[in-house]
């Protein structure tokens, strides 16, 4: 086997997209020792990706050297694997992306007054040459997978590559606050970050709105120390794209961390929701083990669950100490609460009779006592049968009350029930007018193909600096649903026309919803725009579970039900409808 093979095979599990290669090339910035790495990506990452840096820089043997297979590895035996203290160690990176690109390395270390130039095509050496170029490290990587077309046809829309070099970048970004970053994307500034505090960081990266949201963290163990910020419950989302764990400055994925974080929330938040949350866990290299995944986010832990519990009491103790989180009195858990008064002032009143203060018994024109009593009697007459053994066997026909069919049954308040031959019909009210609403709103898109409605006053959008690039590289999308954005300020995009049918006041809702949806599935989904869209008003607008409908509701909704083209479906792929057949009812009475 080749050399160039090999590193074409290896590029296949290090390299799998655009953002891969932004990771890698960033990650070595850092390990250079910079305080300044500029990113410059052009049609996604396909054209090219530029990462340059004020780091250590390398000499002209290092420079060729380093994109040889391992030649950077900084792993000289086994245990090695469990003392990582860098971004990269496996050496594979650079040799992985010059067998898929054409790279040119301009590179020149403080003390040399001339740099060196080196280009590889392929995997195939070009060139080097001397060349003048600032201390530090300037990589440019174009044509990406120009020589295996197989893996460049299977690359999504630029805007789905796009939010995965965003979601790099800001892993990255997040552990190094003392690094000023930048980011461009044809052209156009998408991150500025100079060197900040953490939080600060965190805000410019994610927002404006969690600056009052964050609680900071500190958890100082013998195991491990943890610390940063988690939000307030009433931060939490159903959107978790705003949760972050870091080892040693590293991000990693850990759905078993997670849930300790949610138990620490529990029956402070809603269901299906989740808190933002920026931890970083500070551990001795030897206990953890990070070489278990080719991009290095999977990671192993010595001590998981003794870090479990540690992480759930820190989080729950950090909200109490907050007042985000209801404090418990265990001496008192089982005592009912009294009233108590601290002064006279707030005994009760003393309870009142009701009278009346003109009954006369020897006037004949007020009602007397006796005649009260006979008349309550009166209406109590017979009540003992009520209470008889055979009192329901002996009531006769003609005083119970006739049944009134209906075609309709109505239960909790969010199920519709209805007979069927093959037994009971049960109908989800919210998913039956979900499906409804949102066949009727993708003909209404569909009819407004071309029709934008321009508002008298223009509104400035105030957008995260990563739904801002994603709304610029989906402006195409946008404008054909309906929605026109003017992006002379890229920072500050306006909101120019909506479509007919939405209001101006929903506007911005729907806008952030469709965005959430491309944001929360890292951009690769298989929608439409107009499918979003039609999904989002519709949701929005569904009766919800606790609404009473009339019969002549439910049957409105039902006849519209059937009359969509997937009615057993709600437009998520949840089930509107559920037959029981007759045999499961007989089974139920033996």
């Amino acid at each position: 086997m080749s050399s160039a093979l090999a590193n074409q095979i290896a590029a296949g599990e290090v390299i799998q997209r655009p953002a891969s290669v932004v990771k890698e090339l960033v990650e070595n910035s850092v390990d250079a020792g910079s305080d300044k790495i500029s990113i410059n990506i052009k049609d996604a990452g396909r054209s090219l990706i530029q990462v340059i840096d004020n780091g250590c820089g390398m000499s002209e043997k290092d420079a060729l050297k380093s994109f040889e297979r391992h030649a950077t590895s900084k792993i000289y035996k086994t245990d090695d694997l469990f003392c990582i203290y860098t971004k990269g160690f496996r050496g594979e990176a650079l040799a992985s992306i010059a067998s898929v690109a054409e790279v040119e390395l301009k590179t020149r270390q403080e003390n040399d007054q001339m740099g060196t130039q080196v280009v590889f095509s392929g995997g195939e050496f070009i060139s080097q040459s001397p060349v003048n170029t600032p201390k530090g490290s300037n990589f440019s990587v174009k044509s990406l997978f120009f020589n295996v077309p197989a893996r460049r046809k299977f690359l999504k829309a630029d805007s789905t590559e796009f939010q995965h070099i965003i979601n790099e970048f800001q892993r990255i970004a997040l552990t190094h606050p003392t690094i000023d970053f930048s980011l461009y994307h044809n052209g156009q500034t998408v991150f500025s970050l100079p060197k900040v505090s953490l939080k600060q960081r965190i805000i410019s990266l994610c927002g404006k709105n969690l600056n009052s949201d964050l609680i900071p963290v500190e958890i100082d163990t013998s195991i491990v120390k943890i610390t940063g910020f988690t939000g307030k419950p009433q931060a939490a989302k159903k959107r978790n794209d705003k949760q972050y764990f870091f080892v040693n400055n590293r991000f990693m994925k850990n759905a078993y961390f997670n849930k300790a974080v949610l138990l620490a929330y529990e029956k402070l938040i809603l269901p299906d929701t989740a808190p933002p949350y920026f931890l970083y866990f500070e551990v001795d290299p030897h206990t953890i083990d990070v070489n278990v995944h080719p991009t290095k986010t999977e990671i192993n832990f010595e001590n998981a669950s003794d870090i479990f519990k540690l992480l759930q009491a820190g989080i729950r103790e950090t909200l109490n100490k907050s007042d985000v989180a209801p404090a418990i009195d265990f001496e008192n858990v089982e005592a009912v609460d009294l009233p108590y008064f601290s002064s006279k002032s707030e005994m009760p009143e003393m309870p009142k009779e009701n009278f009346n203060p003109f009954y006369n018994p020897f006037n004949s024109t007020t009602r007397s006592f006796q005649e009260t009593d006979k008349r309550e009697k009166n209406n109590l007459e017979n009540w003992q049968k009520l209470y008889s053994e055979d009192s329901l066997l002996t009531v006769s026909d003609e005083k119970m009350p006739v049944a009134v069919e209906r075609k309709f049954l109505q239960i909790k308040e969010k199920y519709i029930v209805s007979p069927v031959k093959s037994g009971l019909m049960f109908i989800n009210q919210f998913r039956a007018h979900f499906r409804v609403l949102y066949h009727k709103y993708l003909l209404e898109i569909d009819s407004n193909a071309d029709g934008i409605q321009s508002l008298l006053y223009p509104e400035t959008l105030s957008l995260e600096a990563q739904e801002v690039a994603m709304l610029y590289d989906l402006r195409d999308e946008f404008l054909a649903v309906g929605f026109d954005f003017n992006f002379d300020n890229f920072k500050s995009p306006v909101l120019k026309g909506i479509p007919p049918y939405l209001d101006k006041d929903r506007s911005m809702d729907v806008i952030l919803d469709i965005l959430g949806c491309y944001k929360q599935e890292y951009g690769n989904i298989q929608s439409s725009i107009k499918d979003i869209l039609a999904k989002s008003l519709s949701r929005n607008e569904a009766i919800k579970a606790g609404r009473k409908l009339s019969e002549k509701e439910m049957e409105t909704l039902i006849d519209s039900l059937f009359a969509t083209k997937e009615p057993n479906y709600s437009p998520d792929g949840k089930p509107t409808i559920v037959v029981v057949p007759i045999e499961e009812i007989e089974k139920k009475f033996l």
